[in-house]
């Protein structure tokens, strides 16, 4: 019996080894980048957490930028949540600011170190080494929640979108620095979303009286919406999610738009454009299957279209074809693959596909 069980421990360590061998050799998953930036009100060196868009070395368009604070908790909750609404919202470019305890605390609706290291730091250090749009988010839950109701409220650098997920309102200072504002002030300021989980009375009593001071004013412009069957931590990805969404709706194109055509895509996204301030592509995975779709159609002349649009929007666009071709070649479309193929090797001749 020893000797069986001691086998069994030996073969048990060899196989720990293995794994942890394989490991050691395996690559590091980056979510995002770290950069260092003196703060001279917080007086101290902070890390910025940044996540730029995939496409984003692929050209020279501007990305709007989405402001994460609690970055040191909620930084991978964010991008999980953007990631499963890709192409259903922008791409960003996220930048997670971490910060927690008494600096996150209001100041009777004056500036606080942090806030200024915000608005007078931060942003600008985003904007100078990075193609930022004309369109930003701050976002916060919990204390960091009640930092952007604080700043909403108070500061006059003005995102162009504020998320408060389940902020901290049980000390009533929001509600109260709400109430205190005139109709007329509110009524001109950027649009928010706020949210609270399962949180008992002492935070429901606030949310419902905050609720209430805004939607008189506008039920579109400031969004509400509970979730009871969230706690305070797990309210954190289907707030984003609500945020979002709500934020962009229709930003897909509907599917009568996509097979109306290269020509309805365009409106839709030249829509966007104009709406939001930034340039906003058509997704490369759209165009795809718009491609596709023509090519096993005969429509050949809508397939050149497409094709010529896809190479000319995006460096990426040729390879992006020929995922097609392969898939079409592979799959008993031979006739549409080989059309798409000729079409897109007229245009990109120096292609490694196309020399023969």
């Amino acid at each position: 019996m020893f000797l069986h069980g001691e086998l069994k421990m030996k073969l048990y360590i060899a196989c720990l080894l293995l794994l942890v061998s394989q490991f050691s050799f395996a690559s590091d998953l980056i979510l995002a980048n770290q950069v260092k930036l003196q703060s001279q009100y917080l007086n101290q060196e902070r890390t910025l957490l940044i996540k730029l868009p995939d496409t984003y070395h692929d050209g020279d368009s501007a990305y709007p930028v989405l402001y994460v604070l609690h970055a040191q908790w909620d930084m991978l909750s964010t991008l999980s949540t953007l990631d499963l609404l890709e192409d259903s919202i922008p791409n960003f470019i996220v930048v997670g600011v971490e910060g927690k305890g008494i600096e996150l605390r209001p100041n009777d609706g004056k500036e606080t170190n942090f806030a200024n290291y915000i608005s007078k730091e931060v942003i600008p250090f985003i904007n100078s080494n990075y193609r930022t749009a004309p369109y930003s988010i701050l976002s916060g839950h919990s204390n960091s929640g009640r930092f952007v109701l604080d700043y909403w409220l108070n500061n006059k650098l003005s995102f162009s979108q504020y998320f408060a997920f389940s902020p901290s309102l049980e000390d009533g200072y929001i509600v109260r620095q709400a109430s205190e504002k005139e109709t007329a002030s509110l009524k001109i300021k950027a649009p928010i979303t706020i949210t609270l989980a399962n949180e008992g009375e002492h935070m429901q009593k606030p949310f419902k009286e905050l609720k209430g001071l805004l939607e008189k004013i506008s039920k579109t412009k400031f969004l509400t919406k509970s979730f009871p069957e969230q706690s305070h931590r797990t309210t954190k990805h289907p707030s984003m999610q609500f945020a979002l969404e709500s934020s962009f709706l229709n930003w897909e194109a509907s599917y009568e738009t996509k097979m109306a055509g290269l020509a309805a895509l365009k409106v839709h996204y030249a829509a966007l454009s104009k709406k939001y301030g930034f340039t906003v592509n058509i997704p490369i995975e759209t165009l795809q299957r718009q491609t596709a779709h023509y090519a096993i159609s005969d429509a050949f002349e809508k397939m050149k279209e497409s094709i010529v649009f896809t190479i000319k929007q995006t460096p990426k666009g040729v390879s992006a074809l020929f995922e097609i071709v392969d898939y079409l070649l592979n799959n008993d479309y031979e006739t549409a693959g080989n059309a798409m193929k000729a079409e897109i090797c007229k245009l990109s001749q120096g292609h490694n596909r196309c020399v023969r």
